[in-house]
């Protein structure tokens, strides 16, 4: 039997086959273990979530992430960006962008992030900094043999005292930001992150050259 937790507008519903969006069905279409206890979990409406937390359970990290959604507030948020190509000698203008929080709560200190990929959304989820700013769904975002030149580049940083269901409601609900597709210069990874981080941080705005 499944469980349900309800705040506002939201809802987000947990059972064995999956995760509600909006209300619409999703199944879990994929996942994966490693060494890391990592988990990777596919749903409908273009987005994926990823644990490094993972207790190697579908279910159980479900009802996390619902648990983490319904009750989180964010105390932090940065931008960092890595090049669109390793082999760029500067990303001052053509990089990929992403958004990182720290939630605070009773279980201790929880790592986000989340980005736009071309066909997806990407929520990741750990304990450790490192994992959410250095990977992306488990894997290096820069490779080893090219991290000697590259690596994830900070942009910038403020406070936040902002809900974490008020973001699930801003972009899944108001926004409708799973189904917006991916557009180079009208609807890229800077246009999400900066929506993102408006919408979150406390005193600060993030401005961008296309």
């Amino acid at each position: 039997m499944g469980s349900s937790v309800s705040r506002g507008a939201s809802k987000v519903d947990c059972d064995t086959n999956g995760i509600s969006w909006k209300g619409s069905d999703s199944t879990v279409a994929e996942e994966s273990n490693n060494s890391n206890k990592s988990i990777g979990i596919q749903w409908h409406g273009h987005i994926r979530y990823y644990s490094y937390a993972s207790k190697g359970d579908i279910d159980s990290d479900l009802a996390d992430l619902q648990k983490h959604i319904n009750n989180d507030r964010f105390e932090m948020l940065y931008l960092y960006k890595t090049p669109l190509s390793e082999y760029q000698w500067t990303n001052s203008v053509f990089f990929h962008v992403f958004v990182i929080f720290y939630t605070n709560t009773s279980e201790g200190g929880f790592w986000w992030s989340l980005e736009k990929r071309k066909k997806v959304l990407i929520l990741q989820m750990s304990r450790d900094f490192e994992d959410v700013r250095s990977k992306i769904e488990g894997e290096y975002r820069i490779s080893r043999k090219n991290s000697w030149y590259w690596e994830p580049q900070f942009i910038i940083r403020d406070s936040s005292w902002e809900l974490f269901v008020d973001l699930y409601d801003f972009l899944i609900i108001d926004t409708d930001q799973t189904n917006v597709r991916y557009h180079f210069a009208e609807e890229s990874c800077k246009t999400f992150a900066k929506i993102v981080f408006d919408k979150v941080a406390t005193n600060k705005k993030w401005y961008y050259i296309i």
